[in-house]
């Protein structure tokens, strides 16, 4: 099994024009689908073929409940906690007329993820661990995610770590936040993740930056594709996107994780995971909703 570990939410998505009438209606379209980053990296998971988890936590009420439900409807073993005080999390996602989006995270029960939460056994006999970032950045869920990768790492279980928001590595800072990813095989952060995990601009100073503490790095550079270093491997691999016409990116970067996790967890090499990254990405940002089909 391919583990997953963080995020889960429901997804508000509003379809605006690049134009808007300020205090009073513009006409637009809203969406509401599931979504949250290591959510998402399960589902793609589970749909193609692998067997697939989520640790996580949700709300006790209707929205925690169907989500639980949606996951397993996509043959992702939900191993999650229904939170009795805090509700469900979501997310407001802007979508601009040309496919790029905005995010408004009200992060609720996602937050209250604790060492209690863990699953070891899982964890000690899955293929891959997977971490989405966003589970860095309060203290239960960053216990959480340490604690899970401690158990992977005793049981010689690959990690890989999705840095999710730049924002937030900004607020950590980027020596704590290396120390939080401390084992992890691969990283997959995007550019401007990349910019504020490092301080260097240019994507192949950032991978030879990263890949001083991660052995297999994966720069996700959207339409300009993606860029991966390996230690194992004896020079960087660049690669065009496959081309697609953007509806919208959200969880373009989830799936394109759930790509190269996939392929490399089995074996292939750097550059055949990279190209299965930007295939999946590539599916992602042709439909709208980071789980849509």
């Amino acid at each position: 099994m391919i583990l997953s570990l963080g995020d889960v939410m429901i997804d508000a998505y509003f379809f605006t024009p690049n134009s808007r009438h300020p205090r009073t209606d513009t006409i637009g379209r809203v969406e509401l689908a599931s979504g949250g980053s290591a959510a998402n990296f399960a589902v793609w998971v589970a749909r193609h073929g692998h067997a697939s988890g989520f640790i996580g936590r949700v709300g006790n009420d209707f929205l925690g409940h169907a989500l639980a439900k949606e996951l397993e409807s996509e043959g992702v073993q939900p191993f999650i906690v229904f939170d009795p005080q805090c509700g469900t999390g979501r997310v407001g996602v802007i979508v601009s007329e040309d496919g790029e989006r905005d995010m408004i995270c009200d992060r609720r029960a996602n937050t209250r993820l604790s060492p209690d939460d863990i699953p070891c056994e899982a964890i000690r006999k899955a293929r891959w661990l997977h971490i989405s970032g966003y589970a860095f950045f309060e203290p239960g869920p960053a216990g959480a995610a340490r604690k899970a990768m401690e158990t992977a790492l005793a049981a010689g279980v690959p990690i890989s770590v999705d840095p999710a928001a730049y924002s937030f590595i900004n607020a950590v800072g980027r020596g704590d936040f290396l120390k939080l990813c401390s084992g992890a095989t691969v990283i997959l952060p995007n550019l401007d993740e990349g910019r504020a995990i490092t301080g260097f601009a240019d994507p192949l100073d950032i991978a030879k930056s990263l890949a001083e503490d991660f052995p297999v790095v994966a720069l996700k550079l959207g339409a300009d594709g993606c860029l991966g270093l390996s230690r194992y491997e004896p020079k960087p691999i660049r690669l065009l996107p496959v081309p697609a016409e953007v509806v919208d990116t959200t969880g373009a970067g989830d799936a394109f994780g759930a790509g190269f996790v996939m392929a490399y967890s089995w074996g292939e090499g750097l550059a055949e995971s990279l190209a299965r990254g930007n295939q999946l990405g590539a599916a992602a940002v042709s439909r709208v909703g980071a789980q849509s089909l």
